[in-house]
C-alpha cells in the first residue's frame, strides 16, 4: 500500500545562492512531470529546477570472484575497486580504490600482496565481508559490522596502521617515530601505574571521590585502580600524585581507554588469537569438495563458489556451520598422510 506522505528536506546549497537541494526526491522521471511533481507540494507552486534529477545504472561483479587483493580470480592482473564490487559510498570506493592500488604495484613489482583482515581493520572487514559472503544490495561499512569493534576503534587507528603505512612508505619517518614514541610510553605509563599506590589518607583523592559521589577507600590502592573507576580520568591522577608524568593529550587519552577497558580488551584479543589460528590453517588449492563425505549440499557449493584459502575464511561463509567445518578438517588432515 502507498504511504499517505513522505518526508523532504529542502537543503540550501549555500549562503551566496538561492538554489535549494530537495532531499529525499530521488527520481528519473521525464522533466515535465519533475515540475508537475514539485510544483504540487505546498510552497514550492512557483519552483523553478535549476538542473533535473537523474539516475545512474551501474552494473557490478560478482565479489566472491575477487582475491583479497582485489585481484580478479579469473583474469590475472586485474584489480578492482568501488562499485563495480558491489559496494556504495565514497569512504568504501577510497578505502578499496588504495588497496587495489597497492597491490597492482606489488604485482607488477613481483611481491606479496597487502591483505588487511578482519581483526586490524575496517577495510579488512568490508573486503573480506565481499570476498566470503558476498552481497546482494549495495554495500556499505558500519561499525556494526566487525566482531571486533573494541579492537577496531577509532582513537588508535595510528597504533595499528602506522607500522603498514611506513613499511608502504604513505608515512614518513617522523610520523611512525611519533606513533612508536607513544605506543612504548602508553605501555610504560601503565605498567608504572600498576606499581603506584595511594592510602586512604590521600586528600585530593578523598575529594574527588565526594565530589563524584563514590564511597571512599578502605584500604590503599594502585592508580591504575583509580584509573578504571567511572568518571577518573588522567587528569585526576595528576591531582592525586606529583609522580604521575605529564604528557600529551592524545597519550593520556590512549591510557586511559587502554586501562578501562583492559579486561574487555583482553577477552577480544583471545577471541583474535583463535581466529589466527584458524587463519593459519591453509586449505589446499585443488582440493575437491565434490570428494569429502559428510558436509551439506549447501555447505558444498558455498565452498565450491568461494574457494576460500583457509579455514577461518571458510568458516564466516553463509551457509557452512561449523559441523562441516569439522569435517573439512578431518578430510583435510586426511590428505596430509
Amino acid at each position: 500500500r502507498d504511504k499517505p506522505r513522505h518526508h523532504i528536506f529542502l537543503e540550501p546549497e549555500g549562503p551566496m545562492t538561492s538554489e535549494v537541494y530537495v532531499n529525499g526526491l530521488s527520481t528519473s522521471l521525464p522533466p515535465d512531470i519533475q515540475y508537475d511533481m514539485l510544483r504540487r507540494i505546498e510552497g514550492l507552486e512557483n519552483v523553478k529546477i535549476m538542473r533535473y534529477a537523474y539516475a545512474i545504472e551501474y552494473d557490478y561483479i560478482v565479489p566472491e570472484e575477487l582475491q583479497y587483493s582485489l585481484e580478479t580470480k579469473k583474469i590475472d592482473g586485474l584489480f578492482l575497486a568501488g562499485q563495480i564490487n558491489g559496494t556504495s559510498g565514497y569512504e568504501e570506493a577510497a578505502a578499496q580504490g588504495l588497496v587495489a592500488g597497492i597491490n597492482a604495484v606489488k604485482k607488477i613489482r613481483n611481491e606479496k600482496p597487502v591483505i588487511l583482515d578482519r581483526t586490524n581493520s575496517y577495510i579488512g572487514t568490508l573486503i573480506d565481508d565481499l570476498v566470503t559472503k558476498g552481497t546482494n544490495e549495495p554495500y556499505r561499512m558500519f561499525t556494526s559490522r566487525t566482531e571486533y569493534r573494541l579492537i577496531l576503534r577509532e582513537d588508535n587507528a595510528d597504533l595499528r596502521l602506522s607500522p603498514l603505512g611506513y613499511k608502504l612508505g604513505l608515512i614518513s619517518k617522523e610520523e611512525y617515530d611519533k606513533v612508536e614514541f607513544k605506543r612504548k610510553k602508553v605501555k610504560e605509563i601503565i605498567e608504572k601505574l600498576d606499581t603506584m599506590t595511594v592510602g586512604t589518607t590521600n586528600e585530593a583523592l578523598k575529594e574527588l571521590l565526594k565530589q563524584r559521589g563514590q564511597p571512599q577507600l578502605k584500604s590503599g590502592a594502585t592508580l591504575k585502580n583509580i584509573l578504571k573507576r567511572q568518571n577518573f580520568t588522567y587528569q585526576d591522577l595528576k591531582k592525586i600524585s606529583d609522580e604521575v608524568e605529564v604528557l600529551d593529550r592524545d597519550i593520556e587519552y590512549q591510557i586511559e581507554v587502554q586501562a578501562k577497558y583492559e579486561g574487555y580488551i583482553q577477552k577480544q584479543l583471545k577471541t583474535i588469537e583463535k581466529q589466527k589460528k584458524l587463519e593459519e590453517k591453509k586449505i589446499y588449492k585443488n582440493i575437491n569438495y565434490d570428494e569429502i563425505n559428510g558436509i551439506t549440499n549447501e555447505a558444498r557449493e558455498k565452498l565450491k563458489q568461494v574457494n576460500p584459502i583457509n579455514i577461518g575464511q571458510a568458516s564466516r561463509i553463509s551457509g557452512v556451520s561449523p559441523a562441516d567445518i569439522s569435517v573439512l578438517l578431518i578430510h583435510m588432515k586426511g590428505l596430509q598422510k
